[in-house]
């Protein structure tokens, strides 16, 4: 009695019907299984479980076959050993050339703080001429470098000018061949001043305007401003009395264009001529109108002129000189008429 505690079934948990048929059930069901049982016999009761159709697999298709083509690569342009000689050559002249214009200007900047001297340089006349240059002229050393541009467009024109005036001497020359008018005096008349014209303008053009506008420019002065101003304001009017022609005048202008219509070739350079001169009219009224607003903005004005223009004379040694033997020739008068 003591090994069994539970001697009724009343009494044991596990005599109820319904565990003893589970407990048998799930034994017989151990027991009954069978591993390696063939699993392709059909089963006796409905199956349960879902069957899941297999993947359709889209045929894969055949890469299209091309014949292989070699690419040919585009031929280099012929190589030319003289020629690449030739621009290396002409490199080296350029740097060479450069080399010694900066080596010149860096001598001539030294010369300029040891001693203040500079060398002329313009016009430049070949080294054989027996003529020397009369001035400096270099406007990147000279000219600060918010006016460069002014001077070399003023430095431009002026050559343009030059070019005109030879243009008008050719024009006057042609005219004076081809004698289209009756009066053949004043065709020759205006070969011979056309003539007069070139030697002189050219010259007083850079003497009366063009050196006083780049003296402006270097040392901001105030009295060349002025000057510049007058003489470029005439030259203006001068150049607008070219372009009309007036016979035995001494240019090439629309007037002697009209008279000389029964030469179409000799009308259509006189023509030229006198637009030539119109256009320069034009471009010295820029350049005119672009140099007063740099002397606005520079401060300059006319009084500052007249100051310039009275300490340049005061401390000029001629006018000193001659002022001073004045003085002496005054006062041996004065003791002479005294004695």
């Amino acid at each position: 009695m003591a090994n069994k505690p539970y001697t009724d079934d009343s009494e044991n948990p596990f005599a109820d019907p319904s565990v003893a048929s589970m407990t048998s059930n799930a034994a017989r069901g151990i027991e009954d299984f069978n591993p390696f049982a063939d699993e392709n016999q059909p089963s006796k009761g409905p199956s349960t479980k879902s069957t899941i159709p297999a993947p359709v697999i889209a045929p894969i298709p055949k890469p299209t076959t091309q014949p292989a083509i070699i690419e040919t690569r585009q031929e280099p342009p012929p190589y030319s050993v003289v020629e690449e000689q030739e621009n290396l050559k002409k490199r080296q002249e350029d740097l060479e050339r450069k080399a010694a214009e900066l080596q010149r200007k860096e001598q001539e900047l030294q010369r300029m703080q040891f001693t203040g001297y500079r060398e002329n340089n313009f016009p430049p006349f070949p080294k054989w001429c027996k003529c020397k240059p009369c001035f400096y002229h270099d406007i990147q050393v000279d000219i600060p470098i918010g006016y460069q541009k002014t001077c070399r467009l003023l430095f431009l024109r002026w050559q343009a000018y030059c070019f005109v005036m030879f243009f008008n001497f050719l024009s006057a020359l042609a005219l004076m061949i081809e004698k289209p008018t009756k009066d053949s005096y004043a065709d020759g008349e205006t070969f011979g001043i056309s003539i007069a014209y070139l030697l002189i303008n050219i010259p007083a053009s850079f003497l009366c305007w063009y050196r006083p506008a780049y003296k402006a420019l270097k040392n901001d002065s105030s009295f060349s401003y002025v000057i510049f101003f007058l003489i470029f304001f005439l030259h203006i009017g001068i150049n607008i009395y070219y372009s009309l022609g007036v016979p035995a005048g001494g240019t090439c202008g629309f007037i002697n264009a009209t008279a000389a219509t029964t030469n179409i070739p000799l009308s259509a350079m006189m023509y030229i001529c006198a637009g030539f001169f119109l256009i320069g009219v034009l471009i010295d009224i820029f350049l005119l109108i672009k140099m007063h607003r740099i002397y606005r903005m520079a401060g300059a004005s006319f009084e500052k002129a007249q100051g310039e223009f009275t300490r340049g004379v005061a401390t000029n040694p001629h006018v000193q000189a001659a002022a001073t033997e004045a003085a002496v020739q005054g006062i041996s008068g004065a003791m002479s008429d005294k004695k």
